[in-house]
């Protein structure tokens, strides 16, 4: 029995030093048997051919509306549900809300991660009741809130389906708990502070 374990083990060293074509060596050490987890929020999306954020900073120049599948990194995240995050960009952090509410990321543990974000960006105007109801949610202070007193105009990302790398979602308290309570709309147009 031993003799047929040290066969099988051996086998097994030499498949692994044999050929290394294909064989993807970027996760050497102690990380190499780790699994990168991932977790999944709103509709499925293929994440293969996501584009910088940059590219949609350039397509959004020529239309009001661009669709499409980006790779960005979380900022932060909505503290009280989850229905929005925000993500590094070029021009400062861009507000990613999470379509008609159908779906909420984490609250807590996303920040820094990389994401891949599938929906629609678009610019427009947010108010100051609506800006400061954001602050609220990302628990800011009240010298923060109270120093919003004008209007802005800004990208915006309508999030269909968002993918967070690194993050287990077994963690997740976002899908099990009640998120009524708080309810406001964050479609392209409807801004007003609700």
């Amino acid at each position: 029995m031993k003799k047929l374990l040290f066969l099988a083990a051996a086998a097994m060293l030499y498949a692994c030093g044999g050929s290394h074509e294909g064989h993807d060596h970027a996760h050497e050490g102690a990380d190499s048997l780790a699994v990168i987890p991932t977790a999944a929020y709103g509709e499925a999306f293929d994440t293969t051919n996501a584009a910088p954020l940059a590219q949609m900073f350039t397509d959004i120049d020529t239309v009001s509306t661009v669709t499409g599948v980006y790779r960005a990194t979380i900022v932060e995240s909505c503290q009280k549900m989850g229905c929005w995050m925000s993500v590094e960009t070029a021009e400062g952090p861009m507000m990613v809300y999470m379509n008609d509410h159908a779906f909420f990321v984490p609250k807590t543990g996303v920040n820094g991660k990389e994401c891949f974000i599938s929906g629609s960006a678009y610019r427009d105007t947010l108010t100051v009741d609506f800006q400061k109801h954001l602050l609220e949610d990302a628990m800011a202070s009240e010298e923060e809130i109270n120093a919003v007193t004008e209007e802005k105009y800004e990208l915006a990302f309508n999030a269909t389906g968002v993918v967070i790398i690194g993050h287990d979602a077994t963690a997740d308290e976002a899908a099990e708990e009640n998120h009524e309570g708080h309810d406001h709309s964050h479609e392209e147009g409807d801004y007003d502070g609700d």
